[in-house]
């Protein structure tokens, strides 16, 4: 299987703890980059984030579960550094290991 196969199959098992849907098919993946240094997932959280204050938080708790399992994931491939980047703003980490 190639890394895009293999990427694309790993994040698929990372489903949203909202609706239980996966997030490659709800379309919060909006791609990555995977060499021998690090792999990068691209998310956009854009639409699963309410607006009102209280929303944020709750939605701020799905997106670390979120984080957290596709960094799980791909460590259970052998990717050793990944990092979960906000698509619209690169600067944001969601999650680095």
């Amino acid at each position: 299987m190639n890394v895009s196969a293999t990427v694309t199959a790993t994040l698929k098992r990372v489903l949203d703890p909202e609706t239980g849907v996966d997030i490659v098919t709800e379309g919060m993946v909006y791609g990555y980059t995977a060499n021998e240094l690090v792999t990068e997932i691209w998310m956009s959280f854009i639409s699963n984030t309410p607006a009102c204050f209280f929303c944020r938080a709750v939605a701020w708790t799905l997106i670390e579960k979120i984080s957290d399992g596709i960094v799980e994931e791909l460590q259970k491939e052998g990717y050793k550094n990944v990092r979960v980047v906000d698509a619209l703003n690169p600067r944001i980490y969601y999650k680095s290991t």
